[in-house]
């Protein structure tokens, strides 16, 4: 069997044809004319060019000339073209030669299914020693861990890790306030019927919830059981806004 890499990546000259707007026919003559005109060069090999091939007609099974183009003779095609027809099959030929050496480049690897079994197995253990330490560096639930770690943990190996995820534990439902929301639930509002959310942070402070350390508010131990830290952004801020869960309603009333 040929090794298929060794030969040079072409195109067929019905798709040259196409990108250029010239019938099969009409390119295939003036293929021939260049062939006919390097052949009066010994120093020129026509076959780095142009590689005649033959392929049968559909419905009547006629065998028809046709031509494996390579990117030298792509090159000589497009010298010959003006404008933005040239311009654009330029274009077009180089990318397409690029993806195709991109390809021959890639070596394809026979997967070996035991050492592929191994590789999963790992890639599951490392996916609880990572979602354990997500959970004590940034203290998130363990389902978010756990999703998190799988698709870290996924990418590193080159592992689809999907099925997994349909293991994971259905998350809490839990709903969360900020302070506009909690002035609204328990009546702080504005003469307008807004909800004051500077007189809900302030009764959250009175209550030993929350503190004010220079401009924002942080959580105090006491907060720590009925509210969170959650990071945000927004305009091109970032930082930490409290979460309220609704179990401090009762612990303000």
């Amino acid at each position: 069997m040929k090794d298929l890499q060794k030969l040079p990546p072409t195109l067929d000259s019905r798709e040259v044809a196409e990108m250029v707007g010239k019938t099969h026919a009409h390119l295939c003559r003036d293929i021939a004319g260049y062939i006919e005109i390097m052949s009066k060069n010994p120093k020129l090999d026509s076959s780095n060019f142009f590689i005649e091939r033959a392929y049968k007609q559909a419905g009547n099974g006629k065998e028809v000339k046709r031509y494996d183009i390579t990117k030298k003779g792509c090159e000589m095609v497009a010298n010959k073209l003006t404008g933005e027809k040239g311009i654009l099959f330029t274009a077009e030929y180089v990318e397409r030669f690029n993806q195709m050496e991109k390809a021959i480049k890639t070596p394809r690897l026979t997967p070996n299914p035991h050492y592929r079994t191994r590789m999963i197995g790992t890639a599951i253990r490392d996916v609880g020693k990572t979602s354990e330490e997500l959970e004590k560096v940034f203290g998130v639930a363990h389902g978010m861990a756990l999703a998190v770690s799988m698709n870290l943990v996924g990418e590193a190996y080159g592992v689809d890790m999907a099925p997994c995820k349909a293991l994971l534990p259905a998350a809490e439902e839990v709903s969360y306030l900020n302070a506009t929301g909690i002035a609204e639930r328990i009546g702080l509002k504005f003469k307008t019927g807004k909800p004051n959310a500077a007189a809900a942070n302030q009764l959250l402070a009175e209550r030993g919830l929350q503190e004010k350390r220079g401009k924002d508010w942080h959580l105090t131990e006491r907060g720590k059981a009925y509210g969170e830290a959650k990071p945000y952004e927004r305009g091109g801020h970032s930082g930490y806004q409290i979460m309220w869960r609704d179990e401090v309603i009762a612990a303000l009333k």
